[in-house]
């Protein structure tokens, strides 16, 4: 993008218009409740609407992190503004991104050497809205992580709360809020997320430091901010044995939340048995590497002989046999034309954003996309549409019933879609049940559950 698209977008209404309040309960409306199964927004008391605020959070999910963000904070007198990648302004998100306050930052790993210098606007930009007690929301990883790890943190963002301050003279307190994201998974809708706010940290106990040694001051502030977003998420920092961590958790996690009196199935209570279980494991491995380490390698072992037979961790729990199997399948097939009738246009709604992000090699930023893509410009075109077509043929009343019951059918195609595959997986796993093979990865699930029992318990 050239600085004169820039220059086009970069004019900002503060206020929030009814406009655009509208606009935010519509994309939450699909965002809280259609696109996820459950979205969690916790301690949202504690952001202050009275005093300068700066968000501060992990950053994992590329613009599905920013919309979290977005939805959840609802300042009375001013937009929440944002700092995202710019190359995520492309000329067809561009408009909107910088109507919802979103501002570019220009990084040289993904936008070249040299483009840092077009972030001065940005920087100014952002001091402003502190200035005038508004809300900044920043991700210092500068870039987001494909695992759930927290990377190092840029001070840049620490730049923009202290020179807002030296601008105010010092008078300004500006608070920093910890926050941080977490999903049940990255990649799919119909899934879990939350976002959990901190207790507000204030910069002016560094303001005198900083009047004398800048770099310092930043140093010391910026250790305390991400000690406690780390503090707040899930952060496997063993990286070299991360995925065999990560199927753990989703996997004998799920008996090992139970067995701490937590609801697996309740991502908040999720996320604090996975932090408990990666604690312990990293806790025993000091002190017995080796038996650690044979479980994480008989796990990938595990790992990908499951997958080259395309079964699931969850066949092996599943009591049903061929007999509850079929009966399944007859469930399936009288749902049928449910899910014929659901495609219609939900399927466009999926299958369109698909086409969009097999271009795009970062899959962190699929899930965002395929959102924005759906409510921005694919819900508004295609629902429409379809209501005036069953308002001709059929009437009124029907047509609108049907216009409101349609997102509720995309759910419902997506779920039916799921539990296709998964009968699918059931019969595979039925079918290999007696092969030699497969009885091995059973013997060598039960070993690997049971040596991390005993050194669990």
């Amino acid at each position: 993008m050239n600085d004169s698209t820039i220059d086009k977008y970069s004019v900002y209404n503060a206020t929030p218009t009814l406009g655009y309040k509208a606009f935010r309960y519509y994309v939450r409306l699909f965002h809280d409740n259609f696109y996820y199964s459950k979205v969690y927004y916790i301690d949202m008391q504690n952001i202050p609407y009275d005093v300068p605020v700066m968000l501060v959070s992990n950053h994992q999910n590329g613009l599905s992190d920013a919309l979290g963000f977005a939805v959840s904070v609802r300042h009375p007198r001013r937009r929440l503004r944002m700092i995202a990648r710019a190359d995520v302004f492309t000329p067809l998100f561009a408009p909107a991104l910088r109507w919802m306050g979103i501002l570019p930052a220009y990084r040289s790993l993904y936008n070249g050497i040299g483009s840092t210098v077009r972030n001065r606007s940005t920087l100014e930009q952002a001091e402003e809205e502190l200035m005038e007690d508004g809300i900044v929301g920043i991700y210092p990883e500068a870039g987001h992580q494909d695992k759930h790890w927290l990377g190092k943190f840029s001070v840049g963002y620490l730049h923009i709360v202290f020179e807002a301050a030296r601008r105010t003279h010092f008078e300004k307190e500006i608070f920093l809020i910890p926050s941080c994201n977490h999903y049940s998974d990255y990649f799919h809708m119909d899934e879990q997320m939350l976002v959990l706010y901190g207790e507000p940290v204030s910069a002016k106990p560094y303001y005198e430091l900083y009047r004398k040694d800048p770099i310092q001051a930043r140093v010391q502030l910026n250790e305390v901010i991400r000690e406690k977003v780390a503090g707040m998420m899930l952060n496997i920092t063993d990286l070299d044995n991360y995925d065999a961590i990560d199927y753990l958790r989703l996997t004998y996690g799920v008996e090992y939340a139970r067995k701490l009196g937590y609801d697996p199935g309740n991502l908040p209570q999720k996320l604090m048995a996975d932090k408990q279980f990666f604690t312990q494991l990293n806790g025993v491995k000091k002190e017995k590497n080796d038996f650690i380490q044979q479980i994480y390698d008989d796990t990938i072992r595990l790992k990908t002989a499951m997958e080259e037979r395309g079964i699931h961790d969850q066949d092996f729990n599943r009591a049903l046999g061929w007999g509850g199997t079929t009966l399944w399948a007859v469930g399936l097939a009288l749902l049928a034309p449910l899910f014929l009738v659901a495609c219609i246009p939900n399927a466009l709604i999926y299958y369109i954003p698909r086409r969009v992000t097999s271009r795009v090699k970062d899959e962190m930023l699929h899930s965002g996309i395929h959102f924005g893509a759906a409510v921005l410009f694919l819900i508004p075109v295609l629902y429409p549409i379809i209501f005036v077509l069953m308002w001709t043929f059929f009437s009124f009343p029907i047509a609108l019933v049907h216009l409101f019951s349609l997102p509720f059918l995309g759910v419902f195609a997506w779920r039916y879609s799921r539990s296709c595959l998964r009968w699918i997986g059931a019969v595979r796993f039925l079918r290999l049940r007696a092969d030699k093979s497969l009885q091995q990865l059973i013997a060598l699930r039960k070993n690997i559950y049971d040596r991390l029992n005993d050194v669990l318990s």
